[in-house]
């Protein structure tokens, strides 16, 4: 089989995650079973040409982490059975007929919900009680037949906290540098990194802008808080990947994907960067640390 990943070869957070796919495809007992990994970080052309050639190749199944992953693979096969792991609204993109009844060669696990961005938000008016404006920085990998995923929550939570927001959308890395220093000279302002391929490649420079240019904000993506991000609040993708593992196995015993529900997380964690509230000149209020499931000092 071959595994779609959105990351740069070589990357930590990807090699992790390759291991643990593999490890818990060893507890199924698929030890003989060999994966080929792909790499296409965040380079959508090269993530469909490596796309065409997994395809081509032919494997029994198919691993596709995120949704552009799954949109490259998914666009050129109909028969090789695949499973996702990351793709937000699988219905509305049209990857599958119905969550319970996938119908086609695609089913897999999702990891975020449009109700999220209610609940960053609030995040960040319970860190920041004064803030007035908060944008929401996004790419086309969450983009939708609807329109953005998050933005419909977004506006409701904004309503209800009295917030000014708006839903940036940003495909290059020079973009982000100027988003986030006018969120600075604005003041009471604050930044939700929507997940998908183009956070996860740059992640770690949106933690270093926010930094200099002391913007709080807050990850869906939960290795950023650990960086130095002010906050994340989301899924474990490690859990889902284990869980993407023992489809392969039921596949490979000949189930097949129209058959096997598209499964939601089980858990999300909230994550709160301490020294970076510190550095920001915030006092995180008890109320909003007991819900934290982590606290980095």
């Amino acid at each position: 089989m071959t595994a779609l990943w959105p990351f740069a070869d070589g990357g930590t957070e990807g090699r992790t995650l390759s291991a643990l796919f593999r490890a818990a495809l060893r507890d199924h007992g698929r030890a003989d079973l060999r994966v080929e990994d792909r790499w296409g970080g965040a380079d959508v052309e090269h993530t469909r040409a490596l796309a065409a050639e997994i395809v081509r190749s032919e494997p029994r199944v198919i691993f596709a982490f995120l949704n552009a992953q799954l949109s490259a693979v998914s666009s050129l096969t109909r028969t090789i059975p695949i499973i996702f792991v990351g793709a937000s609204d699988p219905v509305g993109s049209g990857y599958v007929a119905s969550l319970q009844r996938p119908g086609g060669n695609v089913t897999g696990f999702t990891l975020y919900e449009a109700s999220l961005a209610g609940k960053w938000l609030a995040a960040l008016k319970e860190a920041l009680p004064t803030i007035r404006h908060v944008a929401l920085l996004s790419n086309a990998n969450t983009e939708i037949r609807r329109g953005n995923f998050y933005s419909e929550a977004l506006r409701t939570a904004a309503a209800s906290l009295g917030i000014e927001t708006d839903v940036v959308m940003v495909s290059h890395a020079d973009a982000i540098e100027p988003l986030v220093a006018d969120l600075g000279r604005r003041g009471e302002a604050g930044l939700i990194v929507a997940p998908g391929t183009f956070s996860e490649a740059n992640g770690d420079r949106i933690v270093a802008l926010t930094a200099q240019h002391r913007v709080p904000a807050v990850f869906a993506i939960r290795r950023f808080a650990h960086r130095g991000g002010l906050m994340s609040y989301g899924p474990d993708p490690a859990d889902a990947v284990r869980r993407a593992a023992a489809y392969v196995d039921r596949i490979l015993h000949g189930e097949k994907p129209a058959t096997l529900p598209v499964q939601a997380p089980t858990k999300f964690d909230f994550i709160v960067n301490l020294k970076t509230a510190r550095t920001l000149g915030l006092e995180i209020s008890s109320a909003l640390l007991a819900q934290a499931d982590e606290i980095v000092e």
